[in-house]
Formats: structure tokens, sequence, C-alpha cells
């Protein structure tokens, strides 16, 4: 079904409040040049966490203080970015999955999409323990921009530092053919209205298709965005669809990747999980999940 609207006006944005959360905040203001204007700033208690920390003190008292806690970081947030030209709301922190309720309350307001911020931790770690940002694209019902990264190397050693503008371009849209391509060429095309950044379309190559024909219908694609107004180019890879991407993107120098929530060739699944996981977990930039 194609979308009826691909707006990025308002965003619920998931905070886990820790020192990756200062960074991502100073960054959300990349967000208005898209047209973003309305933030719900979101964090949920982890039960995980609430039940390592709790270890004989009362749980319910513990709760109550870490939700003040919370609310009181949530607070100071929203008074920055309200500073910053955004409205801003805060929703009472809540106890629960993190994924989950992230994905009810944008659910719940309508929110057009979601924003996270992958903490890094290196992608094998993700692997093994999974992320927030990977199970909200489970989960959720609306597209999720997942920020990133967060760490930069420098002399050897990783320290955390806010990612750049997003928008800048080179934007890779990764398109198979399938149910998702419309919402990926019209967040593609929203986007690149409303910054000005080249799109390159990006289709790995699968066993049993045939290059030419693939290649006509990305020209056909591009010259759709064209006469949008969009400045569009389109390249094809070959390899493993989660792996080429990536790497595709890197050669680009690409400030963001947009992929539907899977591939058409899902029922083969990567080893280290679905070629979208594997984008989110190795991809050096942004990541926008068009759902």
């Amino acid at each position: 079904m194609a979308p009826k609207n691909c707006s990025f006006t308002h965003a619920v944005v998931g905070l886990d409040l820790s020192k990756v959360s200062d960074l991502f905040v100073s960054w959300l203001p990349y967000l208005r040049r898209v047209g973003t204007r309305s933030l719900t700033l979101v964090h949920v208690v982890s039960l995980e966490v609430l039940e390592h920390v709790a270890s004989g003190y009362p749980v319910d008292k513990l709760q109550e203080d870490m939700r003040r806690e919370a609310l009181r970081k949530l607070d100071v947030y929203a008074t920055e970015l309200r500073s910053k030209g955004f409205e801003v709301e805060v929703i009472r922190p809540e106890v629960g999955e993190p994924a989950i309720k992230i994905a009810e309350i944008a659910r719940r307001l309508n929110a057009d999409y979601i924003v996270v911020a992958s903490r890094g931790h290196g992608w094998i770690r993700r692997i093994l323990l999974g992320s927030t940002s990977e199970e909200l694209v489970h989960v959720a019902d609306r597209p999720v921009f997942i920020s990133k990264p967060y760490t930069r190397s420098k002399d050897g050693e990783e320290e955390l530092r806010a990612p750049g503008d997003p928008f800048e371009g080179p934007i890779v849209a990764a398109v198979d053919f399938d149910d998702y391509l419309d919402h990926v060429l019209c967040r593609a095309s929203e986007i690149a209205r409303r910054t000005g950044a080249r799109i390159v379309l990006l289709h790995v190559l699968e066993e049993g298709e045939d290059g030419p024909t693939v290649a006509k219908r990305l020209l056909e694609l591009t010259e759709r965005l064209k006469a949008e107004g969009v400045e569009a180019s389109y390249t094809i890879a070959k390899g493993k669809p989660g792996k080429a991407i990536v790497e595709e993107a890197d050669k680009l120098g690409a400030s963001l990747i947009l992929i539907g929530p899977h591939s058409r060739s899902e029922a083969t699944i990567e080893i280290m999980g679905t070629t979208t996981e594997a984008v989110i977990r190795r991809a050096g930039t942004h990541v926008l999940v068009c759902k």
C-alpha cells in the first residue's frame, strides 16, 4: 500500500538518560531540516534494570524514585529543546520493556516517526544482546530513525561525540522492489525536497535477477524522483545485502541510509540476522527504517 503521508512533523524521541542521551538531545535540532516541529520525550524504566538495582530495596519506592529522577532530567532536556524552537511534550516515565512502550506511545499519539540513538558497543555485542532500536523496528508500526554513531576513535581510544548532519547527503535509499518500495521512495523524496540532499537508489543484485532489467527499473524510479524535483541517481551492488548496502554507503560517504523493515529475501536470513538488522548493526551512519 502506498503511503498517504510522509511527514516528519511529530517525532517520539526515546531517551535512556545516559551520556549518549545528552549528546543525542543536542543533535535533535537537525530534525528541523525535514520539518520536525513537535517532539514527545519518552523514557522507560527497564524492568531488567529495576530488578537488578532493587536487590532488597523496596521495589515500589525505588520505582517511584527512578521515575521522579527521570522526569527531572526529561524536563531539563525539554527546556533545552524548546529554546531551539521545538514544541515539546514530556511523557511521565513508565516501567516496562522500552521498545514496546515507545512503540505504544508513538501509536497512541499518532506520531509521524520514532527517533532513538544507537549507543554503539560494537556490532558483535549488539548481535548477542540485541538493542532497543532493533526491537523497535520489529514492534513499531511507523518509521524508526536510528541516530548513530555516538562513538569515535581518537588516538586508538573511543570517545563519545555527537554525530553530524543526517541530511547533508548523499542519502542512500536501499530498494528491493518489495511492499516497502513506495515507503522508502516517499521518505527519500520528502527529505530531498526539504534539504536538497542527493538521493542514490541502491539495489543489491540477487541470484536469478537480470542486471539490465533491474537497471531499467531503477532508471524509471530515478526519473520518477527527478520529476518531483529531486536530484537522484542509482547504483547496483552484489554480495550479501546487508554488507553490500553498508559498504556502498561508506564508499559514497552517505549521511543516511533508508531501508525497509525487511528484504525480499528475508526467508534466507543472514547468519547474523535480517538484512535490515545487519545494516542497523554495521552502518557507520544514521539509518531510517521506513515502515
